[in-house]
This record gives structure tokens, C-alpha cells and sequence, in this order.
């Protein structure tokens, strides 16, 4: 993958492959409850402890979601109290749940000179394709796409279904580089329990600036 970075094109590809990841996974994956674990962690390292993974206050690693092979990785977050059945635990100030999915890639600088031609790309056909939880372009709608410093943010919609959960179909997801790798996360509102966008955007923020911390 590493050869995709040395072109604007490339990562616009790089990115795909992090978001294909987090689509089909989620889809696959996301639990009809939050599975339970008494011992919810925090945070939890992936590719081989290239990178470590948390998420704000409240938030705690979902084992029954977390996939890695080395190179690429998958998780969710979700409310600690939740997971570890335990009411004493901390909980979000909101509720939503939290995804990131790791690919190999480039450094923050070589990425976020290609945003404007990956804004072309998530704009395109194959590009919400790649957003779509079931990988079909027609069920994505781009709202918004912006950058801020280090980051490419994307305000979609999905109508696709994603697993046991249910979402809202307007979500966040931002796009970034950290330790040499992509990294996709994204604020996945519940649909019977909303939560503004702008809250959305500002947990996003929140997300990866945590990771950012623990890097």
C-alpha cells in the first residue's frame, strides 16, 4: 500500500482501503447490545503496537468488536457502564458509539496533501462506494467535507444497515495519519437518541485528539 502514497490518487486509495475496512466490518459487526465485559479497557494498541486506540471519557474498547491482523484493525467504543455492567463506570456524555480502523499508510503531512483530490474522490461514484456501508454508492449522500489542520472531515449519510445497532443515517468521519498509519474514525449517533451534528464534530475532534495523546 505504501507505494499508493506517493501520489494524491494514491492516498485517496489509501484512505478507501481504511474505509472499506470500517464499512464492511461495522455492518458486520455491530452488536444488537453492547457486549458485556467486566473488564472493559480504555484503550487498546494495534498493528502490532504501532498504535494505540482510545477514546474520550466515557468511552471503552468493545473486545467482541475488535479485529486485527497486523496491518489493518478494526474497533468500536462504546458506553463503559454498558460494557463492563457495572453502573459505577463512567459514561459518555452523549450517546453515541465511536469507531476507528487502521490501515497502513503514510505520515500526516504526505496524507493531508492529497485531501483536496480525496475530497474529489468521497465526492465521486467510487468514492461513496467506499463511505457506503455496503459498499453501493446510492446509499451515501456527502453533506460536507472540510479540512482542519491535520484532519479531513466528512459529514455523510448512509441509508445502509449497519448490524444489530440502530444508527442514525447522518453521521462523522474523519480521515488522518498517525504514526505512519490511516487511520478512519468516525461518531455514530443512535437513532432513537440524537445528537446534533455540531456535538458529532466535536467529539469527532475529541476522538482524534485522544489518539493523537496516546501517540
Amino acid at each position: 500500500m505504501s507505494t499508493w502514497i506517493n501520489s494524491a490518487r494514491g492516498g485517496a486509495r489509501a484512505a478507501a482501503s481504511a474505509l472499506v475496512l470500517a464499512g464492511l466490518l461495522s455492518a458486520c459487526m455491530m452488536p444488537a447490545g453492547l457486549g458485556l465485559n467486566p473488564a472493559a479497557p480504555r484503550t487498546v494498541a494495534v498493528a502490532g503496537g504501532a498504535l494505540n486506540l482510545g477514546a474520550p471519557q466515557g468511552f471503552c474498547v468493545d473486545q467482541s468488536t475488535l479485529r486485527d491482523d497486523g496491518a489493518s484493525a478494526f474497533v468500536l467504543f462504546g458506553n463503559c457502564a454498558a460494557l463492563s455492567g457495572n453502573a459505577s463506570d463512567p459514561v459518555p456524555a452523549h450517546p453515541v458509539v465511536l469507531t476507528a480502523a487502521v490501515s497502513a499508510g503514510t505520515e500526516v503531512g504526505a496524507l493531508s496533501e492529497s485531501y483536496p483530490q480525496m475530497t474529489e474522490f468521497f465526492r465521486s461514484d467510487a468514492g461513496r462506494a467506499a463511505l457506503s456501508r455496503d459498499g453501493n454508492a446510492d446509499t451515501v449522500e456527502v453533506l460536507d467535507i472540510s479540512q482542519e489542520e491535520e484532519l479531513l472531515l466528512l459529514h455523510l449519510s448512509d441509508s445502509a444497515p449497519m448490524g444489530g445497532a440502530a444508527v442514525a443515517e447522518a453521521y462523522w468521519r474523519a480521515i488522518t495519519a498517525v504514526n505512519g498509519r490511516i487511520l478512519s474514525i468516525a461518531v455514530l449517533p443512535l437513532k432513537d437518541r440524537p445528537t446534533d451534528p455540531e456535538t458529532q464534530a466535536q467529539i469527532l475532534r475529541q476522538f482524534a485528539a485522544q489518539i493523537r495523546a496516546l501517540n
